[in-house]
């Protein structure tokens, strides 16, 4: 009897799909790693944040368990040998939930933080201290000062070591740190699995929803500039309560107004190279109304963000709160903007930022239905406020939330106990003194300020340049185009 379902598996496999090459996973590490004390062959595990997709069908679900080793790692340390520390990971297996492990081919291709850059190899590094803009403002006023005199460079040495705070050399990234991971290699994997959330209302209700949403705004305005800006991609169904317990479970945190205070801590942020949660964000109105809510996810810079406005509608839906929202991401610091000099530039694609949204709600548990809702009259390329080019495939994503009593938790860990991110108080004042001692004797010269300065201003006359010409031949270019809308990558967390 045993051998017709041998013959029956013979003749009809099971369906497989091959995941291609190139193919992005968004990863959440479940381990903490740090070049200060990770050696190679130090085991990583990481949870998948975001399902992967192939055709809408989803063969990588949203919780299947990476893992891997360090390959390398370089420290810092007093800073004798090294400036800066670098940091290589390998995960080289994954296993679906309830599932066996199966061999994985990939690489790191972004880490989601702001201090840190990635190599084309995958090669973590880390920022230099003495690069940050405190310490280089100083290097500048002690050229032009404090030449010969040495009680003037005894208080230069008190200010420096007191006030000016380098920004941490070592990579550190804790349980709960998220990377994109890309393949490097083909994963076999079955042709489509169970969505873990209920994809949509019932086909009834859910017309009668599209509809709805479909009537709604879908552009903010610059409240300080009037001019347009943002556009709003993501949907919210439930309570305020049920939204907070949400995103806090998510790990982001509600954005704070701005004040003096804040703008100086802000402004130290900038200077000094290290993160600021829970910053200001500039004023967007949606039909008149300033935001109800905003959220954001800070990094390690304050350069960058992941943030959310949240704006509460009049109506309802089946008796719950219907919210909607604009989510971009910050990437990086503008300057010479139109009606603003200084300011954050965002990502082009805001739709990956509304995938950031849906995912990390729907990681959390704390979500009953996800659903994507297509809007004809939403353009596909425009610009935001300060001049920045959004595209978009037009949908809004649908988050239907529930009371969130068992959330699972961004920060979950198999750590045993964490590691240490740095030596002791008198190895990090060591370390400080000889980076800074080794940083001035490279550079604190007129022929490495002036080069520095010089570069400087050329990168921010070239990006003037580029945003106030750029865009403008880009949507020009799309308009003229015969190309149709571009495809979706078949295998990515968009769906």
């Amino acid at each position: 009897m045993l051998i017709l379902p041998f013959l029956f598996f013979l003749i009809n496999p099971p369906p497989i799909r091959h995941v291609p090459p190139g193919t992005p996973l968004h990863i959440r590490l479940t381990t903490t790693v740090g070049s200060y004390t990770s050696a190679a062959g130090t085991r990583v595990s990481a949870v998948l944040i975001a399902p992967v997709t192939l055709d809408d069908a989803t063969v990588l679900p949203a919780g299947s368990v990476l893992s891997g080793s360090v390959k390398r790692a370089s420290r810092v340390g007093l800073g004798i040998r090294h400036e800066t520390a670098a940091l290589d990971l390998e995960f080289n297996q994954v296993a679906l939930p309830d599932g066996e492990p199966l061999p994985l081919g990939a690489r790191v291709a972004e880490v989601d933080n702001a201090r840190e850059h990635v190599t084309r190899d995958g090669r973590i590094h880390g920022v230099r201290a003495t690069d940050s803009g405190s310490y280089r403002v100083s290097g500048y006023v002690r050229t032009l000062l404090f030449r010969c005199d040495l009680h003037a460079a005894i208080a230069v040495w008190i200010i420096k070591a007191a006030v000016i705070h380098l920004p941490e050399p070592e990579i550190y990234l804790p349980a709960g740190a998220e990377l994109t991971l890309t393949l490097t290699e083909p994963l076999s994997l079955a042709a489509s699995l169970e969505e873990p959330l209920s994809p949509a209302p019932p086909a009834e209700e859910r017309v009668a929803l599209h509809s709805l949403l479909g009537s709604m705004p879908s552009r903010t305005l610059a409240t300080a500039r009037r001019r347009p800006a943002d556009l709003t991609n993501v949907a919210l169904i439930g309570s305020r309560d049920e939204i907070t317990a949400a995103f806090l479970a998510a790990g982001w945190s509600a954005a704070r107004p701005s004040n003096f205070r804040r703008r100086v801590q802000w402004i130290r942020a900038v200077g000094e190279r290290h993160g600021f949660d829970s910053a200001p964000m500039s004023a967007l109105s949606l039909n008149g109304a300033q935001a109800d809510m905003s959220w954001e996810k800070g990094l390690n810079d304050v350069s960058k963000r992941h943030h959310i406005r949240l704006w509460k509608q009049a109506g309802d839906w089946d008796g719950q709160e219907l919210w909607i929202g604009a989510a971009t991401r910050d990437v990086d610091f503008g300057f010479l903007r139109p009606g603003k000099p200084f300011t954050h530039k965002i990502a082009s694609d805001v739709d990956q930022e509304r995938d950031k949204v849906a995912y990390d709600l729907a990681f959390t548990g704390c979500t009953n239905s996800l659903d994507w809702v297509g809007r004809a009259d939403v353009p596909r390329v425009t610009e935001n406020g300060t001049g920045d080019v959004m595209t978009t495939d037009t949908r809004l994503a649908v988050i239907q939330l529930n009371e969130c009593r068992a959330p699972r938790l961004s920060t979950e860990t198999t750590d045993s106990a964490p590691i240490p991110a740095h030596g002791g108080k008198l190895a990090v004042f060591a370390r400080r003194e000889i980076l800074s001692a080794r940083n001035d004797l490279l550079r604190d010269n007129w022929y490495w300020r002036g080069f520095e300065a010089t570069r400087w201003m050329v990168g921010v006359v070239r990006t003037h340049l580029r945003g106030s010409s750029g865009p403008r031949s880009f949507l020009s270019s799309f308009r003229h185009s015969s190309l149709q809308t571009p495809p979706l990558q078949t295998a990515s967390i968009t769906r």
